[in-house]
């Protein structure tokens, strides 16, 4: 028994979105142990807030700020194509 599967087009933009942010958080991470290695930086201010350099708090920044980024886009992108006539 096999069934026919085929990737759609929301399935793949989420697939795609998961791995981006993915891939960001653990880019993240690994930045959060480089720079105190290389660097003895133990923290940053982000809109006058001191956060700790640590790999849980880069991967969770860059995590959070990817997934806002595409979360938006994709909203502004979906309430665009409504207006389209000749959308599919």
């Amino acid at each position: 028994m096999t069934a026919d599967r085929r990737l759609g087009g929301r399935r793949v933009v989420g697939g795609l979105c998961l791995v981006l942010i993915a891939a960001t958080a653990t880019f993240g991470a690994i930045l959060g142990y480089a720079l105190p290695v290389m660097t003895d930086l133990e923290e940053i201010t982000v809109l006058e807030m001191a956060v700790p350099v640590t790999p849980a708090t880069f991967a969770l920044y860059g995590g959070v700020t990817v997934s806002v980024f595409l979360v938006t886009f994709l909203l502004v992108v979906q309430v665009v194509s409504r207006f389209d006539e000749n959308a599919v």
